[in-house]
């Protein structure tokens, strides 16, 4: 009903200009029992919008708080050097993104870390470094 009553909106892309442009305003008179006055439209105008927004804020709250905390960088300045870590690599246009490595990490310093790439030293921004866990577990059962 909320979305019914907002595409027979009266605004400049609504019902009104359609009615206008194919001559059947003229037609429409007050005695039309489905037609409504514009003030009624307005009032279920307004009750669509409030409750999208009641909606939309009801969505927000779930995203926030499902939402995951940033990456715990404190973990990457514990690191010793010649430490395993993973490194963000972005996707190309349409693509995900991926972590590669692993990695040797060399250095951390303020928020770079200096990484040991098969071609060169890398500096990376810490955000885009994660420590490599190898699962033990896994590796005594293959």
């Amino acid at each position: 009903m909320a979305f019914k009553a907002i595409n027979d909106s009266i605004e400049p892309n609504g019902l009104v200009p359609t009615l206008l442009v194919f001559g059947a305003y003229p037609y429409i008179t007050n005695l039309d029992a489905p037609s409504l006055t514009v003030t009624q439209r307005a009032a279920v105008v307004k009750k669509a919008i409030e409750e999208i927004h009641k909606l939309r804020t009801k969505q927000q709250v779930a995203d926030a708080l499902s939402m995951r905390n940033g990456l715990r960088i404190d973990t990457i300045y514990n690191l010793l050097p010649n430490s395993q870590v993973l490194v963000w690599r972005e996707g190309n246009i349409g693509q995900l993104g991926y972590w590669l490595g692993p990695y040797n990490l060399l250095t951390v310093k303020n928020k770079t870390c200096t990484i040991q790439l098969p071609y060169s030293p890398t500096p990376f921004r810490i955000m885009v470094v994660k420590p490599y866990f190898l699962d033990l577990e896994l590796n005594n059962n293959l």
